[in-house]
C-alpha cells in the first residue's frame, strides 16, 4: 500500500518538475505519452556521468559491458568500441537508456543506431508505456523496462528508479 501511495505522489508531482527536463526528453515523452520526468529519470539512472562543468547528466556515448561502464567522448569513438565489444559478446548495454543489444537488437537498424539519442529515448519510452499498460504505474513500468519478466531483479530496479525519480523532481 505504501509503495502505491508513493507512486501516486510521484506521478502527481511529475508535472511540476518537467521544466528541468531537457527538451528532447520532453518531446519524446509527450509523443509516447510518458511523463517527461519518468523518461529523464530512467536515463539518469542508466547513463549518468559528471560533466566537466560539474553537472550530472545522462551521457549518450555510454556502454556497459558485463557490468563495467565505459564513457566515450563522441559517437564515433563509442561506435568503434561497441563494434569491438560485439565481436566478443552480445551482452552490451548501449546509449542513454542502456538498451541491451542481445535482447533489443531487433528494434534497431544497427548497433550504432542505438547511440542516436532520439532513437534510444523513443524505444525506452515505448517500453515504459508498454510496461505501464501492463502493470498500471510508472514505477512498475521502469521495472518492466529493465526486466520484462519481473521478479526480484525488477523490484530492485524499481527501488533505484524511485530514488532517481525523486532526485529529478527536486
Amino acid at each position: 500500500m505504501v509503495r502505491y501511495l508513493i507512486a501516486i505522489f510521484l506521478v502527481l508531482k511529475m508535472g511540476v518538475a518537467s521544466a528541468s527536463v531537457p527538451p528532447l526528453y520532453q518531446s519524446i515523452a509527450h509523443q509516447w505519452e510518458v511523463p517527461p520526468t519518468v523518461l529523464y529519470a530512467l536515463a539518469m539512472g542508466e547513463s549518468q556521468t559528471r560533466l566537466k562543468n560539474g553537472l550530472v547528466r545522462p551521457w549518450p556515448w555510454t556502454l556497459n559491458v558485463k557490468g563495467t561502464p565505459y564513457y566515450y567522448a563522441d559517437k564515433e569513438t563509442a561506435c568503434q568500441a561497441l563494434m569491438s565489444f560485439l565481436r566478443q559478446t552480445e551482452i552490451v548495454d548501449i546509449g542513454l537508456t542502456q538498451h541491451n543489444w542481445r535482447w533489443q537488437k531487433d528494434h534497431f537498424t544497427s548497433p550504432c543506431s542505438v547511440f542516436e539519442p532520439s532513437v534510444n529515448l523513443a524505444h525506452a519510452a515505448r517500453l515504459l508505456r508498454e510496461g505501464r499498460a501492463l502493470h498500471g504505474d510508472w514505477v512498475k513500468a521502469a521495472g518492466y523496462f529493465h526486466r520484462p519478466a519481473g521478479g526480484q531483479i525488477a523490484q530492485r530496479y524499481e527501488k533505484r528508479f524511485v530514488a532517481q525519480l525523486t532526485q529529478v523532481q527536486r
